[in-house]
């Protein structure tokens, strides 16, 4: 009787928490029965069949030859791709190669060496000179850009997500403005301020000789009436 009462006490709980299941009335019976018998132990007994293999050097292997060719894979990709299920994926990929899905960040281009190197040398450049020629160096600088008024990015942060290790810094990702795409604007200022801003027309291609063509027929008048 006292059993009995131990256990609907216990049921009691668990209904409060909303967990009550048939497994898990199962699971206190046993429980209240074996403390009532005077058992305390409170690790599981040995179960018989096969060791857990989910995460052995078998299924690393597997899941290491999977991101080797794209560590963009998710895990529903890995799972299929090598017959684990998605709860051994992540445990392998987190576990045991210590990997985290890391979204990239955002950043406003991405440059090669050379681009940073020569921009470097550009910057010391305009440096020294400004330190002789102070102002009037300034003012004769003239610089341009392009912009799109609206535009979409078709990759969201969750689908440039890659597996790295924990202490891996984020990959990088050029962040866009999102919505209809619409019309390239090129934008030339100087110190002082905005002195052309161009709108392309659509379908046409930007390259050097139209680049020329604008600083001849649009850029220069504009620096004249300036």
């Amino acid at each position: 009787m006292a059993e009995d009462i131990h256990v609907r006490l216990c049921l009691n709980e668990i209904v409060k928490l909303e967990l009550e299941t048939k497994a898990i009335i199962q699971m206190v019976k046993k429980r209240v029965k074996a403390v009532s018998e005077g058992q305390d132990d409170r690790e599981d007994e040995p179960r018989p069949g096969q060791p857990v293999t989910a995460c052995g050097d078998a299924n690393i292997s597997k899941a290491l030859v999977s991101l080797s060719d794209d560590r963009r894979k998710t895990c529903e990709e890995i799972s299929t791709e090598t017959s684990m299920s998605r709860t051994s994926v992540f445990r392998v990929l987190t576990n045991k190669l210590n990997n985290n899905n890391k979204f990239s960040k955002w950043v406003p281009y991405l440059l090669t060496d050379e681009q940073k190197e020569s921009r470097v040398n550009f910057s010391r450049n305009f440096l020294g000179r400004f330190q002789t020629e102070q102002n009037d160096f300034l003012g004769r600088i003239i610089t341009g850009d392009e912009s799109w008024v609206y535009s979409w990015d078709p990759e969201t942060k969750r689908q440039s997500a890659e597996w790295r290790d924990f202490d891996d810094p984020h990959p990088e990702k050029v962040r866009h403005k999102q919505g209809a795409l619409e019309v390239m604007h090129m934008i030339f200022f100087d110190m002082n301020g905005v002195i052309l801003r161009w709108p392309v027309p659509i379908g046409t291609t930007i390259n050097a000789q139209y680049y020329k063509k604008v600083l001849q027929d649009k850029l220069r008048p504009a620096i004249r009436k300036k």
